[in-house]
């Protein structure tokens, strides 16, 4: 059989089968007749395990496994085959052993039977008639063997003669005395090394399954005997399906209750190790007693198909065995290796598969053994991407085709698809995101100020959570929406400054303007000499109010004509930024169009926006239409019929007909000349009035404009901060992910104080040392100090003002607006700080940090693919490794395969490794070993044991599993001492 270590596997613990001594409703004709309808059942329910259950005998056992021994000759009447090849393989590797039912009665009078099951190693079988059948005595005496039990039927009915009746007799009414059994369990080893106890709560046969414990001890109260009591402390399993049952023996009652912690864990474990002796797993059989039901029940358990590989659910009663209908720890097929193997000529390496397991894979060996070659090469050969497998110097860790010119490497998936280290560059990698944590990497990650090279501790943080897709989208576009309000805050401060220029030369260009009190006289004076020459030319009073009127004409005139000069260069102003605004947006459409992959949606949203297009074709449109030309003779014209063209023709004839108008009262040619005059001067300096008056009227509305830019930009810098919070928000889920495993993520809208400070104090002048009067310049606040976004915002807008004032003194050689840019950029941050057991990440030892990076690295990424850590103990201290990483292990091989080098005992033992990969090189050790290949590799179960065999001359071969970890390991027998004393039986350790 290939062998990956601990797997999951189908197991009956109670069936008993024709013939047993007690409730025999079997139908079949006969024994063969019933082993063919059981194996065939087996067969078909995939049961790889099967206790053979029956009372006070183990002769049922010994008729299933002679029948298995001798299944390839069982044949049908036609002389075929009962049985198919693949029904024969599978039978024959079906782990039989034999399941003792015995029968108890407690003292307290009430009649409630206790049936407790042993189960026995089928190695022990041949001792047991002398250890354990003959020793046990019931309460007259009577052995438990087949001549005791028939010789206490006759005690019963001295009247029957047969003996198969007798010893029928006999088995109905025997009980054992609890002393008997604890007599054996601590008298003889071998008897103790080779049982384990399952109790039963019911003499009701076919009952037990569905007993519940906890209730009986929630009924009973503090009144439960002593000698029920002894047997829950004997017993290493119960016999149980019932949920309370379940979580009641594995010290987790109140898992799922408010307010539950691990102090609570922690104490519930304790009481139950106190009250029931150890931690015990709860496993179900079928307990047949017809055909009908035969394997309608099965538990899953996971290890070898030995009786060694059964004991390890005393170890690892939660993770070792599960009542369930669905094999467990699911892991889709594409994502697990199934088995590697090196190519490699003049047997360098090993051409043997090495198997995995889906789950936690160990690897160990001495010195140069090979281990890290192994993870070397399945990474290697995986990641799309090898800047990991490089060392500083740029070079790859280990030269593969220098030990090996002909060297490849080939890694086949569960799913059966397989791939080479060096293949056609083309050809991408079958697992791309499996995760590789080369030795000594966690500790660069935890020190990069150490190493130089590492990242900041935030970014890598950051780095993890936008390993998912989803986040990634989400945290690009929060970084576009950030870069494009950079954009525009840079584009108001640009604005802002202009307008403030636009103030300056406005009130400059003022300045030069004569006075408006003197205009305003002067415009007085001229207008009443016009009247007076107007009557010295002989004009009638009408014909004066006449000419009157035709001056105010002229006067509205000129403000009209002023006004359409004006609007003309604003219109073309302003259509030409609108039109580019149009373009920017007709652009950023299109590309939105463009990244659109999914044909319907694309084209609604094309037909939604395609007044977008609509829009920038009339805004382009407009600007067409008041394009100016020169002719020929230099004259400039409209070049194209438009709503100011016609105004301006509009004026063209009006002035016309004021100018008649004006005629009759220009006469005179003499006074006439002098009208001219006067009025020449008049226009002037009325021209020169609305100029005042329409660079005051700028000067305004700049300033409403100044003001309301602040605003803008002052807003805009409120909402920067906003897309900092509402990032963190969008990417909560993701670090509520890791809550589970004690860790805690909280995102934080951070201001950069340090960074701010120092920025600010570099263009300040620091003979005045202005900055002095900002709490927020305080040269001792951190980076990460409390952010309160209204009190950074206040002093903001205080400096700002305090800048364009001359309050808060710059350097000469900086401009107003290059400090207010400095000012007002993103200091914001994006901060995840990390917490693990009351520390933060930051403030943590090297040795806990590694281990929360680690949890970082494996918790935030969404992949299910491989993990590969190389020697983690490297980088953690032992409190880390025993507390911590063994725990984190144990949990998150259930979700996805890890393959792990290590010489940590704790790792290897603790974290109950599924599978245990040994690598040897020839000539690194003192032992000599007859392999034929330098590097060589064994794996299997860490329940694989047996001793050191002097005859077998490969060293690999030569010892269990269990053995070569005892020898390579430090502590490893040590690891080994401390698992059984914190999960076994009090009075089982060996």
């Amino acid at each position: 059989m290939i062998n990956k270590g601990s797997e999951w596997n189908k197991w009956n613990f109670h069936v008993h089968t024709k013939g047993t001594n007690k409730n025999d409703q079997f139908k079949s004709a006969s024994i063969d007749t019933f082993f063919y309808v059981f194996f065939k059942k087996a067969y078909e329910n995939k049961i790889n395990a099967i206790g053979i259950t029956d009372y006070f005998s183990i002769e049922k056992y010994l008729e299933a496994v002679s029948y298995v021994d001798d299944i390839e000759n069982k044949l049908n009447d036609d002389k075929s085959k009962l049985f198919s090849e693949d029904e024969i393989t599978f039978i024959k590797n079906i782990f039989l052993f034999p399941n003792v039912e015995l029968r108890m009665l407690p003292s307290t009078g009430r009649e409630r039977l206790i049936n407790i099951h042993c189960l026995f190693n089928p190695n022990y079988v041949k001792h047991l008639e002398n250890d354990f059948f003959a020793h046990i005595e019931n309460q007259d005496s009577h052995k438990m063997n087949r001549h005791g039990l028939t010789e206490y039927g006759r005690s019963l009915a001295d009247s029957i003669t047969d003996e198969n009746v007798l010893y029928k007799k006999g088995v109905d009414n025997y009980i054992i005395d609890l002393k008997s059994l604890k007599k054996i369990v601590d008298n003889n080893v071998n008897f103790k090394d080779n049982c384990l106890f399952v109790v039963s709560n019911s003499s009701n046969d076919g009952a037990s399954a569905i007993q519940k414990h906890y209730d009986l001890f929630e009924n009973e109260g503090g009144t439960l005997d002593g000698l029920r009591k002894s047997i829950y402390e004997l017993s290493h399993s119960i016999f149980s399906t019932n949920k309370k049952d379940v979580k009641y023996f594995l010290g987790k009652r109140l898992e799922g209750t408010p307010d539950y912690t691990e102090e609570i864990y922690r104490k519930e474990v304790s009481e139950v190790i106190k009250q029931r002796g150890s931690l015990k797993a709860c496993i179900v059989g079928c307990d047949s007693h017809t055909e009908n039901t035969l394997f309608s029940k099965f538990t899953w358990v996971k290890s070898s198909l030995t009786f060694e590989g059964l004991r390890q659910i005393c170890y690892e009663p939660e993770q070792r065995v599960k009542i369930q209908n669905e094999k467990p720890d699911f892991k889709e097929d594409k994502v697990i290796i199934n088995d590697v193997k090196f190519d490699s000529t003049n047997n360098i390496f090993t051409q043997n598969l090495i198997h995995l397991n889906p789950n936690l894979n160990v690897i160990i060996g001495g010195k140069s053994s090979g281990k890290s070659i192994l993870l070397y090469s399945i990474a290697k050969t995986l990641l799309p991407e090898d800047s990991i497998l490089r060392n500083e110097t740029g070079n790859e860790k280990y030269d593969l085709k220098a030990i090996d010119s002909e060297f490849n490497f080939e890694i086949t998936t569960k799913s059966g698809i397989s791939q080479k280290m060096f293949r056609d560059s083309s050809e991408n990698s079958i697992i791309p995101d499996i995760k590789y944590i080369p030795q000594n990497y966690l500790v660069k990650l935890a020190e990069p100020e150490v190493n130089k090279k590492g990242k900041s501790l935030n970014k890598l943080v950051r780095d993890l959570i936008n390993e998912d897709s989803e986040s990634k989208l989400k945290y690009d576009q929060f970084i576009k929406n950030v870069k494009e309000k950079d954009k525009q805050r840079e584009a108001l401060i640009d604005k802002y400054f202009e307008f403030l220029d636009e103030i300056l030369k406005l009130e400059t260009e003022l300045k030069t303007k004569s006075n408006k009190e003197v205009l305003e006289k002067n415009i007085l004076s001229n207008t009443e000499q016009v009247e007076k020459l107007n009557k010295e030319s002989g004009l009638t009073d009408e014909q004066l109010a006449k000419y009157k009127e035709v001056q105010v004409k002229l006067d509205a005139f000129d403000i009209k004509q002023n006004n359409l000069k004006e609007d003309l260069s604003y219109i073309q102003n302003t259509l030409s930024q609108i039109n580019k605004l149009s373009q920017d947006l007709l652009n950023s459409k299109n590309d939105f169009l463009e990244n659109i992959k999914t044909t319907e949606i694309k084209e609604h949203y094309r037909d939604e926006l395609s007044p977008v297009n609509e829009l920038s074709e009339l805004i382009s449109n407009s600007l067409n239409n008041i394009e100016i030309e020169t002719t020929e003779s230099g004259k400039r014209q409209f070049k194209n019929d438009n709503v100011l063209k016609t105004n301006l023709t509009s004026l063209t004839k009006e002035k016309q007909l004021l100018n008649k108008e004006l005629e009759p009262f220009q006469q005179n040619d003499k006074i006439k000349k002098k009208i001219e005059v006067l009025n020449t001067s008049i226009s002037a300096d009325k021209k020169l009035l609305l100029d005042i008056i329409s660079l005051n009227d700028k000067i305004i509305e700049r300033k409403k404009s100044l003001e309301s830019t602040q605003k803008i930009i002052f807003s805009l810098y409120e909402k920067s901060y906003k897309e900092y919070t509402e990032i963190i928000s969008g990417l909560e889920d993701r670090t509520q992910q890791l809550e589970r495993d004690g860790l805690k993520i909280d995102g934080i809208s951070q201001f950069n104080f340090k960074k701010f400070t120092k920025n600010i104090i570099g263009f300040s002048d620091g003979r005045k040392a202005s900055y002095n009067n900002y709490s927020i310049l305080d040269s001792l606040k951190k980076s990460t100090d409390k952010t309160v976004f209204s009190e950074i915002k206040k002093q903001v807008e205080e400096i700002f003002c305090d800048i364009l004032n001359d309050k808060y003194l710059i350097l000469q050689r900086i401009s107003k607006k290059q400090a207010v840019k400095t000012l007002l950029d993103d200091y914001f941050y994006d901060y995840w700080k990390i917490i693990y057991k009351n520390d933060k990440l930051g403030e943590m030892s090297t040795g806990k940090a590694s281990f929360v990076i680690l949890m970082l690295i494996i918790g935030l990424s969404k992949s299910k693919s491989p993990i590969l850590i190389d020697q983690p103990e490297d980088n953690l201290d032992n409190r880390s490794i025993t507390s911590d990483l063994v725990h984190y292990l144990k949990n998150k091989k259930l979700e996805r395969q890890i393959i792990i080098v290590t010489h940590n005992a704790n790792i290897v033992v603790n974290s109950d490794s599924e599978n245990i990969i040994v690598a040897n090189q020839k000539g690194q050790n003192e032992t000599e070993s007859s392999s034929p290949y330098k590097f060589d590799y064994i794996n299997g179960a860490l329940e694989n044991t047996f001793n050191k065999i002097d005859s077998e001359k490969d060293l690999l071969k030569s010892m269990g599993i269990r053995e070569h970890v005892a020898d390579i390991v430090e502590g490893g027998k040590s690891a080994f001492i401390s698992r059984e004393k914190k999960y076994r039986f009090k009075n089982n350790i060996a």
